[in-house]
């Protein structure tokens, strides 16, 4: 007697049950929390750089720093904070890509109102055409 012939064999396509709305808030709470850490180091003066090893062909070890891809900038007298889904910038009432503060640390408050729209669902339908690809037209 196989061994196989001692199991129970069957044959079942597995399906993943996943809510698209769970994983889209998800990922945007988590990068707000990551730009709340970036801000965190912006208040503080610290470089907003990130240091990584790149391997070459031939095996030998490079350190590159690297800029992080933060949300907020300043221009003018005035923060600025650009939300994104991915690389894609999201339009929070249909048209407005930003939101404006007076100083760098009024952006804390932004982002902490920001996960809590995430959490309760009322950025579901903004995270929803960011998520959305766009086709090329031909």
């Amino acid at each position: 007697m196989s061994h196989l012939a001692k199991l129970n064999l069957s044959n079942v396509q597995r399906v993943a049950e996943r809510d698209p709305k769970t994983e889209r808030r998800a990922k945007f709470i988590g990068t707000v929390a990551e730009q709340r850490g970036y801000l965190a180091k912006a208040v503080k003066g610290e470089a907003l750089t990130q240091v990584i090893e790149r391997k070459a062909e031939d095996g030998t070890t490079t350190i590159v720093e690297r800029p992080l891809r933060v949300w907020f900038f300043q221009q003018g007298d005035s923060w600025f904070l650009q939300p994104r889904y991915g690389a894609r910038v999201i339009l929070l009432d249909g048209k407005s890509n930003a939101i404006q503060a007076a100083k760098l640390t009024d952006l804390d408050a932004i982002l902490v109102a920001l996960g809590k729209a995430a959490e309760t669902g009322e950025l579901d339908p903004v995270l929803e055409a960011a998520s959305q690809r766009k086709t090329k037209s031909q």
